[in-house]
C-alpha cells in the first residue's frame, strides 16, 4: 500500500475513533466547564469541590478513552473488522495515538488553562499553586499515557484494568509527594507563580516519561506482525 493510502486510511480509523467518541467528549467539557465554575465561584467550599470534579474528570476521561477506543475492540468483537483492512500494526497503533491523544488533549488543555486562568483571576487563591497545579495535571497526562501505552501493547483488559488501578494509587501518592517537597510547598503560599528547580525537574521528567512511553508503545507494536 502506498504512503499516500496509508495517510488515508489512519485518518479514517482516527475519524472513526472521535465520531464514535463525541458525545463523551462534549460531556466532558460540559462538566469540566462547571468544575471551573465551581472553582471560580469564591467560596472554599465550592473550591475544593470543584478541583475534585477537574481531577475525577481527567482520570475518568483517560480511563474512558483507553477501555473504549482500544481494549473493547477486541473484548467486543470488533477487531476481526480491522483486521480486514490493509493496515499494518504500526498503522493502527499511528491511527490510535493521533485519535487518543487527541481527544484527550483538547479537555485536558481546555482545563490546564482554564485552572491557570482561574487562580491568575482570584484574589483569594495564591498565584504560586499554579506550578503545582501544572505540574499534577501533566501527571495525569502521563498516567493516561501509561494506561494507553498498556492497552494498546497487551491488548489486554486485566492489564489494561491494573495499569489504571496503579496510575490512581501513584496519583495520591504524587499528589501528596509533590505538595511536602519544601521549596514547591513554600512557593505555593506565594502571590507569585514562582518555579523552583524541583518544580522544574518534575515537569520536564513528566514530558519525557511521556515521550519514553509513546516510543515504547511504538517499538513494541513495530515488533508484531499481525493483530493476533
Amino acid at each position: 500500500m502506498s504512503a499516500p493510502q496509508r495517510r488515508t486510511m489512519i485518518r479514517a480509523l482516527v475519524l472513526k475513533d472521535w465520531y464514535y467518541m463525541r458525545w463523551s467528549i462534549a460531556a466532558y467539557l460540559t462538566l469540566g466547564a462547571v468544575a471551573l465554575i465551581l472553582v471560580a465561584s469564591g467560596s472554599e467550599g465550592s473550591f475544593y469541590a470543584g478541583s475534585v470534579l477537574l481531577v475525577t474528570l481527567l482520570i475518568s476521561l483517560g480511563i474512558h478513552l483507553s477501555m473504549a477506543t482500544v481494549v473493547e475492540e477486541r473484548t467486543g468483537q470488533t477487531l476481526p473488522f480491522i483486521m480486514s483492512l490493509p493496515i499494518s500494526p504500526g498503522d493502527y497503533t499511528t491511527a490510535k495515538v493521533i485519535a487518543n491523544l487527541g481527544i484527550f488533549l483538547i479537555p485536558w488543555t481546555a482545563l490546564l488553562t482554564g485552572t491557570i486562568a482561574v487562580i491568575a483571576g482570584r484574589a483569594a487563591i495564591n498565584d504560586g499553586l499554579i506550578p503545582f497545579a501544572v505540574i499534577i495535571l501533566t501527571w495525569i497526562l502521563l498516567s493516561y499515557c501509561m494506561n494507553l501505552a498498556v492497552a494498546l501493547v497487551s491488548e489486554s483488559q486485566a492489564w489494561s484494568i491494573g495499569a489504571m488501578v496503579v496510575g490512581n494509587l501513584a496519583f495520591q501518592a504524587v499528589l501528596y509527594a509533590v505538595s511536602h517537597i519544601p521549596s514547591i510547598a513554600l512557593s505555593m503560599k506565594g502571590d507569585v507563580a514562582l518555579w523552583p528547580p524541583a518544580a522544574r525537574l518534575l515537569l520536564l521528567g513528566e514530558i519525557g516519561a511521556i515521550v519514553l512511553l509513546l516510543a515504547f508503545t511504538f517499538h513494541m507494536q513495530g515488533r508484531k506482525t499481525d493483530f493476533v
